[in-house]
C-alpha cells in the first residue's frame, strides 16, 4: 500500500508527510499547483520533501483560477469552488487512476477539529480510502510547530501575515471581507493582480456574471468587485465584519457539474 499525500503546501499535508516518514510508510507527495501560489509555498514544500527524501510529483492544468472561471463563464463563490474542482481534484484523480492502485489511501491533512471535511471528502474521493494520518497518530496543531522544527523546517509565512492555510497565495473565492482586507494589506501587489483578473474575467462573461465578496447592510446583500472593495477600504467606508469566511476546502466538494 502506498500512501498518496495531498501535499498542499499546507502545515497540515506537511506534518502529515513527516509522520508518514516517521513510521516508515511508503507515500507519495502530490502537489497540484494552481499556478496562483505564494512564492514561498516553494520553499516550504520543497524543505518537507527534502526531509522526507521524496520527489515533489508537481502538477498543473496550465490555468489560473480566474481561467477556469472565463472558460466555465461564471466566478466562482463561497458555495462552489470549481477552480479546486478543475485544477486540484481533477489532476489528482487522473493522475491517481494512471499511477496509483485503488486501494492506495488519499491522505488529506486533515484533523479531528475538521472531521465533516474528512467525512465529505471520502464521499467525493470513494470507492478510494481518504484517511487522515494525523488522526491515526493523534498529532494535534500545537505539535506542528514542534515537529516541523525537528527538522529545521520554517513554516510557510503566510501563517504569520494571519491566514489560516497557505493555499492560493491568501486568495480563495471562498474567503470573506477579513481575508481580503488581509491580502490588500499584506500583499497589495497580488491584490492589484486579482483586481484586475476579476475585471477582465467580468468583462469576458458579461452581465450574467457575479464577484463572489459579499457586504450585507441593512439585512440587504450586496456583491463587491475587489475594485469596489478597495475603493471602500481606501475612502474609509469599508465596515468590516468581526468574523468572515476564511476560504479554502479544496479535495472535500462535490465537483461542478
Amino acid at each position: 500500500m502506498t500512501y498518496q499525500i495531498s501535499f498542499s503546501g499546507g502545515m497540515g499535508s506537511a506534518v502529515s508527510a513527516l509522520v508518514a516518514l516517521e513510521n516508515d510508510l511508503d507515500f507519495n507527495l502530490i502537489f497540484a499547483d494552481t499556478l496562483i501560489e505564494d512564492e514561498d509555498l516553494y520553499r516550504f514544500n520543497d524543505d518537507v520533501a527534502r526531509a522526507c527524501g521524496k520527489e515533489i510529483i508537481h502538477l498543473t492544468d496550465g490555468r489560473t483560477p480566474w481561467d477556469v472561471y472565463a472558460e466555465k463563464r461564471w466566478i466562482g463563490n463561497t458555495r462552489t469552488a470549481h477552480c479546486s474542482t478543475e485544477l486540484k481534484s481533477k489532476p489528482v484523480r487522473a493522475w491517481l487512476g494512471e499511477h496509483a492502485a485503488p486501494s492506495d489511501p488519499l491522505v488529506l491533512g486533515m484533523d479531528m477539529s475538521e472531521l465533516d471535511r474528512i467525512e465529505r471528502a471520502q464521499k467525493h474521493w470513494a470507492p478510494r480510502p481518504v484517511v487522515s494520518l494525523l488522526n491515526r497518530y493523534q498529532i494535534w496543531r500545537p505539535q506542528y510547530d514542534e515537529i516541523l522544527a525537528r527538522y529545521g523546517i520554517r513554516k510557510p509565512r503566510l501563517y504569520s501575515q494571519g491566514y489560516e492555510h497557505n493555499n492560493c497565495g491568501g486568495f480563495c473565492c471562498k474567503a470573506g471581507l477579513v481575508q481580503f482586507e488581509r491580502l490588500y494589506r499584506t500583499n497589495p501587489k497580488r491584490f492589484a493582480f486579482h483586481e484586475a483578473e476579476m475585471d477582465r474575467v467580468l468583462a469576458e462573461i458579461g452581465p450574467t456574471a457575479r464577484p463572489f465578496l459579499r457586504q450585507v447592510q441593512s439585512g440587504v446583500t450586496y456583491y463587491l468587485t475587489l475594485r469596489e472593495f478597495r475603493e471602500q477600504l481606501q475612502d474609509g467606508t469599508m465596515e468590516l465584519p468581526m468574523f468572515s469566511e476564511a476560504g479554502c476546502g479544496c479535495f472535500t466538494d462535490e465537483e461542478a457539474a
